[in-house]
């Protein structure tokens, strides 16, 4: 371990690029990690004051894995109130229905639509929070309200599922949310799922469903959980990108090294270095290059995930409120994933560096032995053959699969483009110098390049990958969304739609009388094939009983269902439809009656819409546009994300991979300067190596992607059957190469500025 030391003391420029990407990728870890456990579910700041929530029966889990609940009646939880409030330590026992509710202003909903679905409660409720009236009275009549931004008297317009209605302020409380009288609530409601239980209750005497201390985090909104997941997807994927391509770099980095670093090692076995010596030492001087790196890169992730709180909860990934907390198992195990990626890269340089033979000592030639080694040569020819007969096979695929087909294809050929690249960039170099070969800088430009492969094919595999993923992402992306809008449209069976405006969805009043018919969206439990679980329903006009998807392979003539306010009902299957299994449609009406809080989707006009609040009239290309670009912002987030963090990769890859070569190839240099040449004729040359390294990587990427997208586009044709425009990312694509190039130009020259500058040990 002391020679090791020794070794990274004395040669650390060696290392640097090491050093630099277990740093990065231990901060990246550390603060992404750090934002992840520190986003951990919530109970509702409603229930604060109650340290026991009693929930209503969990019947069986749904596709998602989460529980299906069945509420309680109106009559049921105030029942089952009156019991659990006779519980010792009991001081109330509180149902909390929820409602939807937003404030208009100006006749404009406001506020947060998914949060607004449970913004309305019981002036009950407020005992469960530990709110308090600070003016006014409590509300005791319909359409009487106790809120927080408001004086007792004044009269505010709201939306609710049944429409527009003009409150009365009764009260002015100290916590969000809108507080009606407990008999008004109960009916906007319809069921309730959550009975607050105050003081100290002895959980051991209550047989239901019970959440106390820490698990009553479990009942967090649904709107807050799906954002936090979405943030923890985001941060999956950064951790897993940036734990792969430290390792690349790591890779990369100790490969180029221990190919420098031949004669050394030969010299250690002429001494009598055994392999097995040589092998410790290498993963003893990475060993300490990744402590150093670790140590560097914990505070900056510590550091920086507290500046990233802010702009996660502005895009959307983490709630109102977030906060970063200090999570010292997290940076120690991220410090400790450092170490392991450092040595995980580390491994096949050092075998390799073991079988060096001592005759190497001896040896001394700039070119390259051998570029690909039998491994290379292996998985390279694999996995470009498993791309190309998947790209040939993708005709006889189902229409429905070839379009992922066709991404994975593309991704095999691509790591088959990386792997094989010292074999494909040589007639690259030719056919792409050819116009230059009769100049002095060209025909060195040239030269250098065809003699050190390797050198070329280490800086051109991360641009390669960086600018073949980026290119056949965002432009798989651009193209299905632009297909998905032509397919969409063409669905709609009306030329305009009436659709939300800043709501979860329309109100029983915005679509009563609008030209056109608007199916309720709700959810209830269902037992079929004597299985129970939640359905997503439809409440549709024309349906006269229960309509079934057609894939049940056990469809009974009737089904039992318990509906969203907790009533039950036999009711008869009347038809099937061609949707998913865990969708049904049921009358109208039906479902209206059993859930006040149904909302619809949209209204399919087919004559001119009434302007009601919360609603908007847009065309069909427009109402599709808008639901398509709303998933396409967080998809667009993401890609964000994982590019830049690729291209931030690659630069370093890039970057480490010339500083190395350029610094050592000071001989050849010295020697050129000693024929005549000056500082700007080896600047012209490790540029334009730099530039054609780049170029090679960006090619043969490009290439790929394009022919990938080509067969996508192809795909989705079959899928669609109608013509689709090919996108093409030239907006990502284009500064993803611009700043590759530039990263590369600045490593390449960077050496021969500081031996200009140190004349001693100039070229």
């Amino acid at each position: 371990m002391s020679l090791a030391w020794t070794m990274v003391r004395h040669r650390f420029a060696a290392f640097a690029g090491t050093f630099v990407a277990i740093a990065l990728g231990v901060a990246l870890v550390a603060g992404a990690c750090t934002l992840w456990a520190s986003s951990r579910p919530q109970a509702p700041e409603r229930y604060d004051s109650a340290p026991v929530l009693v929930h209503s029966p969990a019947i069986g889990k749904g596709t998602d894995g989460y529980p299906d609940y069945r509420s309680w009646t109106p009559a049921e939880a105030r029942d089952k109130a009156d019991q659990l409030s006779t519980v010792p330590g009991v001081t109330a026992a509180v149902p909390d229905p929820a409602f939807y509710v937003q404030k208009l202003i100006k006749n404009r909903a406001t506020g947060d639509p998914e949060a607004s679905r449970t913004a309305g409660h019981a002036w009950s409720s407020t005992k469960l929070g530990g709110y308090h009236l600070t003016a006014g009275t409590p509300p005791s009549q319909p359409g009487e309200v106790a809120l927080q931004d408001a004086a007792p008297g004044e009269t505010i317009d709201v939306l609710t599922a049944a429409g527009p209605e003009h409150w009365t302020v009764t009260g002015t409380v100290d916590g969000p949310g809108f507080y009606l009288s407990d008999s008004a609530a109960m009916e906007q409601a319809g069921g309730v799922r959550v009975i607050g239980l105050t003081g100290n209750p002895q959980t051991s005497a209550i047989t239901d469903l019970v959440f106390a201390g820490s698990e009553r985090d479990k009942l967090e909104d649904e709107s807050v959980t799906r954002i936090r997941w979405l943030g923890a997807q985001l941060i999956i994927a950064m951790v897993t990108l940036g734990v792969f391509v430290a390792v690349f770099v790591v890779a990369s980095t100790c490969a180029l090294s221990a190919a420098q670093r031949r004669r050394e090692i030969g010299l250690l076995r002429a001494v009598g270095a055994t392999p097995g010596q040589v092998v410790r030492l290498m993963y003893a001087e990475t060993l300490v290059v990744a402590v150093l790196g670790g140590a560097v890169g914990v505070p900056i992730g510590a550091l920086a995930a507290p500046l990233l709180a802010s702009p996660l909860v502005n895009a959307g990934l983490e709630p109102a409120g977030f906060a970063v907390t200090l999570q010292p198992a997290v940076l120690a195990g991220a410090f400790l994933l450092g170490i392991i990626v450092a040595l995980a890269g580390v491994w096949s340089s050092a075998r390799r560096s073991s079988r060096v033979p001592a005759l190497d000592a001896l040896r001394d030639a700039a070119v390259e032995r051998r570029a690909m080694t039998v491994p290379r040569w292996i998985f390279g020819l694999l996995t470009a053959a498993g791309g190309a007969a998947l790209t040939v096979a993708l005709p006889s695929l189902p229409p429905t699969t070839q379009t992922t087909a066709a991404l994975f294809a593309a991704m095999l050929l691509l790591v088959a483009a990386a792997l094989l690249a010292p074999v494909v960039i040589v007639p690259l170099v030719r056919l792409v110098t050819w116009p230059w070969r009769g100049g002095a800088t060209g025909m060195l430009v040239r030269e250098g390049t065809l003699t050190g492969v390797r050198r070329v094919a280490s800086t051109a595999a991360p641009v390669l990958l960086t600018v073949g993923f980026a290119t056949l992402l965002t432009g798989t992306i651009a193209t299905i969304e632009q297909a998905t809008r032509i397919d969409e449209t063409a669905k709609l069976p009306a030329v305009e739609v009436a659709a939300p405006d800043n709501t979860p969805g329309l109100s029983e009043a915005a679509v009563a009388g609008q030209p056109g018919d608007a199916p309720l969206r709700s959810e209830m439990l269902m037992t079929i094939g004597g299985t129970t679980g939640a359905y997503q329903v439809t409440g549709k006009s024309d349906a006269k009983g229960v309509i079934l998807s057609r894939d049940l392979t056990d469809r009974p003539k009737r089904v039992d269902v318990v509906f969203r306010d907790g009533t039950t009902a036999t009711l008869p299957v009347t038809g099937t439809h061609d949707g998913p299994a865990e969708l049904a449609d049921v009358p109208r009406a039906l479902l209206r009656e059993h859930d006040p809080q149904a909302l619809a989707d949209a209204v399919m006009l087919d004559g001119p819409a009434r302007a009601e609040p919360g609603m908007k009239v847009l065309t069909a290309r427009q109402y599709v546009t808008g639901l398509v670009d709303e998933e396409g912002q967080i998809i667009d987030l993401f890609l964000v994300v994982l590019i830049s963090l690729t291209v931030g990769y690659t630069g370093l890859a890039v970057a480490n991979t010339l500083l190395m070569a350029t610094a050592g190839r000071r001989t050849e240099f010295r020697a050129l300067r000693l024929a005549g040449g000056g500082t700007g004729h080896v600047l012209r040359v490790t540029t334009g190596e730099a530039l054609l390294a780049v170029a090679a990587g960006t090619l043969l990427g490009g290439g790929v992607a394009a022919a990938a997208l080509l067969g996508m586009r192809r795909a989705t044709e079959e899928e669609l059957r109608q013509s689709v425009d090919l996108v093409i990312p030239w907006g990502q694509a284009v500064p993803v190469v611009l700043i590759c190039a530039l990263v590369a130009v600045l490593a390449a020259g960077a050496p021969v500025f500081t031996r200009k500058q140190s004349r001693n040990g100039g070229f």
